[in-house]
Protein backbone atom coordinates (compact mmCIF):
# COMPACT_ATOMS: atom_id res chain seq x y z
CA UNK A 1 0.00 0.00 0.00
CA UNK A 2 1.62 3.76 -1.00
CA UNK A 3 1.64 6.17 1.36
CA UNK A 4 -0.17 8.20 -0.97
CA UNK A 5 -3.08 5.89 -0.01
CA UNK A 6 -2.59 5.75 3.71
CA UNK A 7 -2.81 9.60 3.65
CA UNK A 8 -6.01 9.31 2.31
CA UNK A 9 -7.12 6.72 4.32
CA UNK A 10 -6.12 8.81 7.80
CA UNK A 11 -8.21 11.67 6.08
CA UNK A 12 -11.41 9.27 6.05
CA UNK A 13 -11.00 8.78 9.17
CA UNK A 14 -10.90 12.34 10.14
CA UNK A 15 -14.10 12.53 8.54
CA UNK A 16 -15.40 9.48 10.26
CA UNK A 17 -14.17 10.46 13.70
CA UNK A 18 -16.10 13.62 13.08
CA UNK A 19 -19.62 11.84 12.18
CA UNK A 20 -18.98 9.60 15.22
CA UNK A 21 -19.00 13.17 17.15
CA UNK A 22 -21.65 14.46 15.12
CA UNK A 23 -23.56 11.71 16.01
CA UNK A 24 -22.54 11.75 20.03
CA UNK A 25 -24.23 15.25 19.94
CA UNK A 26 -27.19 14.61 18.30
CA UNK A 27 -27.85 11.88 20.78
CA UNK A 28 -27.23 14.04 23.55
CA UNK A 29 -29.86 16.89 22.17
CA UNK A 30 -32.36 14.07 22.15
CA UNK A 31 -31.69 13.22 25.78
CA UNK A 32 -31.57 16.85 26.51
CA UNK A 33 -35.20 16.76 25.25
CA UNK A 34 -36.66 13.63 27.06
CA UNK A 35 -35.08 14.55 30.38
CA UNK A 36 -36.84 18.30 30.41
CA UNK A 37 -39.88 16.52 29.20
CA UNK A 38 -39.88 14.19 32.21
CA UNK A 39 -39.04 17.04 34.69
CA UNK A 40 -42.20 18.39 33.54
CA UNK A 41 -44.01 15.16 34.18
CA UNK A 42 -42.54 14.83 37.61
CA UNK A 43 -43.58 18.20 38.54
CA UNK A 44 -47.22 17.70 37.29
CA UNK A 45 -47.60 14.09 39.24
CA UNK A 46 -45.96 15.33 42.50
CA UNK A 47 -48.41 18.71 42.22
CA UNK A 48 -51.42 16.58 41.40
CA UNK A 49 -50.52 13.92 44.60
CA UNK A 50 -49.57 17.22 46.97
CA UNK A 51 -52.30 19.27 46.00
CA UNK A 52 -55.07 16.66 45.73
CA UNK A 53 -54.15 14.03 47.27
CA UNK A 54 -52.82 16.16 50.70
CA UNK A 55 -49.16 14.28 50.40
CA UNK A 56 -46.48 15.24 52.30
CA UNK A 57 -43.64 17.80 50.76
CA UNK A 58 -40.86 15.11 51.46
CA UNK A 59 -42.55 12.67 49.00
CA UNK A 60 -42.87 15.75 46.23
CA UNK A 61 -39.31 16.19 46.60
CA UNK A 62 -38.74 12.45 46.55
CA UNK A 63 -40.73 12.25 43.19
CA UNK A 64 -39.02 15.20 41.38
CA UNK A 65 -35.75 14.09 42.36
CA UNK A 66 -36.20 10.05 42.21
CA UNK A 67 -37.35 9.94 38.78
CA UNK A 68 -35.15 12.72 37.18
CA UNK A 69 -31.83 11.11 38.66
CA UNK A 70 -32.54 7.64 37.51
CA UNK A 71 -33.68 8.96 34.36
CA UNK A 72 -30.08 10.56 34.28
CA UNK A 73 -28.11 7.42 35.29
CA UNK A 74 -29.99 4.92 33.09
CA UNK A 75 -30.26 7.22 29.97
CA UNK A 76 -27.23 9.81 29.38
CA UNK A 77 -25.36 8.88 26.47
CA UNK A 78 -21.91 7.60 26.91
CA UNK A 79 -19.56 7.05 24.72
CA UNK A 80 -15.90 7.57 24.02
CA UNK A 81 -16.36 10.00 20.77
CA UNK A 82 -16.77 13.02 23.05
CA UNK A 83 -15.11 16.64 22.20
CA UNK A 84 -11.86 16.25 24.06
CA UNK A 85 -10.99 12.71 22.67
CA UNK A 86 -12.15 12.91 19.18
CA UNK A 87 -10.05 16.05 18.85
CA UNK A 88 -6.94 14.36 20.76
CA UNK A 89 -7.27 12.00 18.10
CA UNK A 90 -7.65 13.78 14.67
CA UNK A 91 -5.03 15.83 16.28
CA UNK A 92 -2.63 12.38 16.23
CA UNK A 93 -3.74 11.68 12.83
CA UNK A 94 -2.95 14.57 10.76
CA UNK A 95 0.61 14.92 12.70
CA UNK A 96 0.88 11.18 11.31
CA UNK A 97 -0.35 12.30 7.94
CA UNK A 98 2.29 15.50 8.06
CA UNK A 99 5.09 13.29 9.13
CA UNK A 100 3.50 10.57 5.54
CA UNK A 101 3.78 13.82 3.65
CA UNK A 102 7.81 14.69 4.77
CA UNK A 103 8.24 10.80 4.61
CA UNK A 104 7.21 10.69 0.77
CA UNK A 105 9.38 14.19 0.42
CA UNK A 106 12.92 12.26 1.82
CA UNK A 107 12.94 13.53 4.78
CA UNK A 108 14.12 11.56 7.73
CA UNK A 109 10.55 11.49 9.97
CA UNK A 110 10.00 9.17 13.50
CA UNK A 111 6.80 7.24 13.72
CA UNK A 112 6.41 5.07 17.15
CA UNK A 113 9.80 6.05 18.36
CA UNK A 114 12.24 5.21 15.24
CA UNK A 115 13.45 7.42 12.22
CA UNK A 116 13.61 6.49 9.22
CA UNK A 117 13.81 7.62 5.61
CA UNK A 118 12.46 6.30 2.14
CA UNK A 119 15.83 6.13 0.80
CA UNK A 120 16.63 2.88 3.26
CA UNK A 121 14.15 0.61 1.71
CA UNK A 122 11.19 0.83 4.13
CA UNK A 123 8.24 -0.26 2.98
CA UNK A 124 4.58 0.57 3.81
CA UNK A 125 1.36 -0.99 4.35
CA UNK A 126 -2.13 -0.38 5.98
CA UNK A 127 -0.35 -0.41 9.77
CA UNK A 128 3.33 1.18 9.18
CA UNK A 129 6.41 0.43 7.89
CA UNK A 130 8.59 -2.72 7.08
CA UNK A 131 11.90 -3.34 6.19
CA UNK A 132 12.91 -7.01 6.40
CA UNK A 133 12.94 -8.06 10.05
CA UNK A 134 12.04 -4.13 11.16
CA UNK A 135 8.48 -2.81 12.14
CA UNK A 136 7.37 0.71 13.00
CA UNK A 137 4.35 1.63 13.65
CA UNK A 138 2.56 4.51 12.02
CA UNK A 139 1.06 5.19 15.48
CA UNK A 140 -0.33 3.10 18.55
CA UNK A 141 -3.58 5.02 18.68
CA UNK A 142 -4.61 3.49 15.62
CA UNK A 143 -4.69 0.06 17.76
CA UNK A 144 -7.33 1.66 19.93
CA UNK A 145 -10.41 -0.58 19.95
CA UNK A 146 -12.52 2.92 19.07
CA UNK A 147 -10.50 3.84 16.44
CA UNK A 148 -9.43 0.51 15.04
CA UNK A 149 -12.95 -0.26 13.39
CA UNK A 150 -12.73 3.27 11.78
CA UNK A 151 -9.80 2.92 10.47
CA UNK A 152 -10.53 -0.53 9.17
CA UNK A 153 -13.71 1.04 7.68
CA UNK A 154 -11.67 3.96 6.38
CA UNK A 155 -9.84 1.69 4.53
CA UNK A 156 -12.42 -0.62 3.66
CA UNK A 157 -14.00 2.63 1.98
CA UNK A 158 -10.81 4.18 0.47
CA UNK A 159 -11.31 5.62 -3.03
Amino acid sequence: MSPEAIISVLARLNTLLEGRYHDYLGKLKRFKKMQMLLAVLSVSVALVLFMIYHSPAMQFIYIILGFNVLFYIGFKPRSFYTESNVKSKMQQVVSTQVNLKKYLMGERVRFDGVECQMDEGWQCDKWGLFKEDERIDYGVYLYDKHIKGLYLEALKNRR
